[in-house]
């Protein structure tokens, strides 16, 4: 796959994955105790240097891959990047958590918890930082 080409399935995988979290956060929205949670992470990702990996939600994460994932035509080549966003609403009053991964899921080691809070914003830098880090430490 060709820079071009790259450059083009990754702007689609982000463009999708806004859909993705919009039709999500949507569908909990009315009566629904969950707030809009989804889309509000997504764009802070995506608006990050996150933004250079192909993201996916799967299970209330955010996670990514650093080339197409197995799922997409031409995929399967790429690795999991070892960080992940959790987002629920666990807060207070039923307010939004987000909470920063190192290491894996499902992976041992098990993934380490780095922060809980309550900014999607603040999330996405400390997984940044995270992931910044030398490998020694993820």
């Amino acid at each position: 796959m060709g820079d071009d080409d790259r450059a083009r399935a990754l702007a689609e995988q982000w463009d999708w994955l806004v859909q993705v979290a919009r039709s999500d956060d949507a569908a909990r929205s009315g009566p629904s105790w969950v707030p809009p949670l989804a889309e509000e992470l997504v764009i802070a990702a995506h608006e990050s240097p996150l933004g250079r990996w192909y993201p996916y939600l799967s299970h209330n994460y955010l996670r990514f891959e650093d080339g197409l994932p197995f799922w997409e035509p031409g995929g399967g080549l790429g690795r999991e990047v070892p960080g992940s966003i959790s987002y629920d609403t666990n807060g207070p009053g039923g307010s939004p958590l987000f909470r920063v991964w190192r290491g894996r899921l499902l992976r041992t080691p098990d993934p380490v918890l780095v922060l809980t809070t309550r900014d999607a914003v603040t999330a996405v830098r400390t997984l940044v930082r995270v992931l910044a880090a030398p490998k020694s430490v993820q």
